[in-house]
């Protein structure tokens, strides 16, 4: 039986639609999407870590750790040292006494004054160049000695005499070293040389004839050897307690004794680093 005329046209639009679908579903099918891989879901194993690796880790921590923490006592001292070198001022004030005293009953007199320096800053301590200037108050004694103006024929050669130093000033170059004990406090000695000047009068005060007084006025040479003890109380304050032997000319002798000399003093001294910092601000 022969198709008809409609049939013919039906079967032949079918071959050409089928001819132009089957290309575009195969590429359809190509760029379908792949199964989901959930094997990329799973948790990864990277292995166990093993002990270098701890260590490597706890090391990393703790150098990261201690570069955050804050300076240690000494680090921070050392950040907040002085500069190395620094001006000072001292006000000085103490007793002055005889060293050696013929009547065992050695006498005393205030001294008083101040003192402009140079501080070295060391790792130790601090090396110190200042100038110093002090007064001392009168100082006498008594004793058994030749008048002054002793003669072979004068009635009364040998005689209790009496002795005056009224005071003077003196004026020093010193070097001190500073030995550091502790943050605090410091230890130190050295000494200076300079000169001094003082009005001295010698009287016989036993006879039966009246002596008039010898004066004289003297500038000899001076010097002085000390050790004290230093209380820092901050970076600019300091308190000074010292000894200090004082003395004249280049050797003991008899006259020196006569004159009051060499001395021990006992001085305290109030020190200021930089004093005049707030003025230069």
């Amino acid at each position: 039986m022969h198709p008809t005329p409609w049939q013919h046209r039906t079967r032949v639009l079918a071959a050409s639609l089928g001819a132009i679908l089957l290309p575009w579903l195969a590429a359809c099918a190509d760029d379908s999407p792949a199964p989901l891989d959930l094997a990329a879901l799973a948790p990864r194993d990277d292995g166990v870590a093993t002990p270098s690796d701890y260590d490597a880790i706890i090391a990393a921590d703790e150098e990261s750790s201690l570069a955050l923490l804050p300076p240690t006592i000494s680090v921070a001292r050392e950040m907040s040292a002085p500069s190395g070198r620094r001006f000072y001022l001292t006000s000085i004030v103490g007793g002055s006494f005889l060293v050696v005293s013929p009547n065992n009953t050695p006498s005393t007199c205030l001294t008083g004054g101040g003192a402009a320096g140079l501080a070295l800053e060391r790792s130790n301590g601090r090396i110190r160049l200042e100038a110093e200037g002090r007064y001392r108050g009168p100082i006498e004694q008594t004793y058994l000695g030749f008048n002054e103006n002793f003669s072979p024929r004068h009635p009364n050669p040998v005689g209790i005499v009496e002795g005056k130093n009224f005071g003077g000033w003196s004026v020093l170059a010193n070097v001190w070293r500073d030995f550091r004990l502790n943050d605090q406090f410091d230890l130190y000695g050295g000494g200076g040389i300079g000169a001094t000047g003082y009005e001295s009068s010698f009287q016989q005060i036993s006879g039966s004839i009246p002596e008039p007084a010898v004066i004289r006025y003297n500038t000899p040479f001076a010097w002085q050897a000390g050790v004290g003890c230093i209380w820092n109380v901050n970076e600019r304050f300091a308190v000074d307690a010292s000894y200090r032997l004082f003395g004249t000319g280049w050797t003991f002798t008899r006259e020196s004794f006569a004159f009051g000399f060499p001395r021990n003093e006992i001085l305290l001294s109030l020190r200021i680093y930089e004093p005049f910092r707030g003025l230069m601000r």
